[in-house]
Parts: C-alpha cells; structure tokens; sequence
C-alpha cells in the first residue's frame, strides 16, 4: 500500500449492494476511536491477504493490460511510491510478466459502501488500493462517492489522501482524459447514466470501467427492458470489449459477475454518425426496481 499522506502510515477503506441499500439497508454508526484503529487494522490485513492470492495476481495483469495503451513512458517501479511494508513482494509480482508504464489515468469509484462495517465493502476497497499501487495512480487522483459514507469515513478517505465527491453526480460525470471508473456490484442505472454523459467516441475510448458483466446483463435482462429502461448499456454491448476477473470461491460474494470493460476507439468510429446525435438522459421513469439513490 502506498504511505498515507501525513504520517507516512497505512490507511484506508469499503460497500454494500445498492439494491440493499434501496431496500432499506442501515447507514453505518460512527465507530469510536478504538473501532476506528480496529477497522485500519482490518483493512489492512484484507490487503495483505489479496495481494497474496492468485485471484489477485490475475486481476492485476488483466487490469495492466488494459491500461497498457495508454502507456506514455517507462514507469518507475512500485518502491518509489509506495515505501511501505509489501513493495518489496510488488516489485517480486511484477517483474517476471508485466510491462510497467507511466499512465495518465484517474480514477472514479462509485459505491463502495460503509467499508466500516462491511466485509465485502472492505475487500472492495482493498483492491482498489491494491489498483492504485500497481497502477502507480496518485491517491489525489482518486475520487469516490457513496451516498451512505459517514462523516467518519469520509474523513478517513481524506487522510488516505483522496478526494471524496460532495454530491450525488448518479454516475453522471464527464471525461476528458483515460479514467477508470471503479463501480463493483452498482446499479444498472449508474453505469447507463456514465455511458450517456460520454456518449461520444472521443469520451467512450477513454473510458474503462471495472464493474457488473454487461454481458451477463444483457443474458440476466429481457430484452425489452433492457433497451427501455437502459437505452445506453443496449447499444454499446456490439462494441463492448469485456474481460471478466477469475472465478473465486474464496471472493464469490464480493467480486462474481466483475470484468473490465473497454470501448475500442475503431470499433466506436464505425458506428454512423446518427447513433451518437439526439442522446436523451435517461429518466427511468417506468423503471420498477431502480438500483441507485437519486440526487435530491
């Protein structure tokens, strides 16, 4: 893990499903300081575990490769910026089947969750932190947003040296350089709503996005409400190039249904120019199960 901006220590954090959250899920309770040091404590005995497995390990070169072309030049290795404990055994990872490169990526994680409280959130967040090192990302150019952080947990991403989003955007940011967008186990609308505020070949081939199969969407969805109700996620699956992460029965219930997902800039180009024009912004308004908390 890279240092925390301070102190030189480790910190960091975690999420739950929006759907349970819609249902009615509990916002996490502020954790006193003992609870706090017990959750860091946690948190960063979660990391040591995934950076140890070989679901891992296949994350990170599926994850690399992804970046790979937006490579710029030669990255310098991990110690440089994470001289914590654990960069030794990145640096022994990487070095035998990985190209490191510098990129110009941010990267945007919606949804994490009350990493407090929850197991899953905390495996989430902790590979986050893992894809920060490896992909030597600044932390200030980390952004997330959950609508259930607590106060507690906002100021702990803050001291991680992140930058917490004050307002529910509902996946609604525009791009303009290579981001990656970190968006585990979201809604259907979220990641509809980052299609439609990129609709351009400009923005989509810059875009990539860590989050639900949109195949296994379009195989778990009618057909109809799928094209009603997420317009966006429909007419981008044809030029959707999808890498899944490894099946787990160690992280089944945190990270199944995950792939990467990219938008070839040739594959974008070929579409007539008719497919970009009029691009409405989604209202849901039929929708019977939205999967997101709305702004307001």
């Amino acid at each position: 893990m890279a240092a925390g901006p301070a102190n030189g220590g480790w910190e960091t954090v975690g999420k739950r499903r929006a759907k349970r959250r819609e249902a009615g899920g509990r916002t996490a309770e502020q954790p006193s300081v003992c609870e706090g040091d017990k959750v860091r404590h946690r948190l960063r005995e979660t990391v040591e575990e995934l950076r140890s497995s070989e679901f891992w390990a296949i994350c990170r070169e599926t994850a690399q490769r992804a970046v790979n072309k937006y490579c710029t030049t030669p990255k310098a290795p991990a110690s440089c910026c994470s001289p914590d404990v654990g960069a030794a055994k990145v640096l022994e990872d990487q070095k035998d089947d990985i190209d490191l490169c510098q990129t110009t990526l941010d990267l945007v994680c919606y949804g994490i969750g009350n990493f407090s409280d929850s197991v899953a959130s905390r495996y989430q967040l902790a590979l986050l932190f893992l894809l920060l090192e490896t992909l030597q990302i600044p932390r200030v150019s980390c952004l997330l947003f959950d609508p259930l952080f607590t106060e507690w947990e906002k100021s702990f991403l803050k001291d991680c040296g992140m930058v917490v989003i004050t307002e529910n955007e509902e996946g609604k940011r525009p791009i303009n350089r290579p981001t990656l967008f970190y968006m585990v186990h979201c809604g259907k609308a979220l990641y509809n709503n980052l299609l439609w505020r990129n609709w351009s070949p400009q923005q989509l081939a810059q875009t990539i996005l860590i989050g639900n199969s949109f195949k296994g969407i379009e195989e778990r969805s009618p057909a109809r409400i799928l094209q009603r109700d997420y317009t966006y996620i429909s007419s981008i699956l044809a030029v959707t190039e999808e890498a899944a992460f490894p099946d787990s029965n160690r992280y089944l219930d945190v990270f199944n249904d995950t792939s990467i997902h990219q938008f070839p800039r040739e594959k974008l180009d070929a579409k007539p120019r008719e497919f970009w024009e009029g691009a409405a912004e989604p209202m849901y308004q039929q929708c019977e199960d939205l999967e997101i908390i709305q702004n307001g």
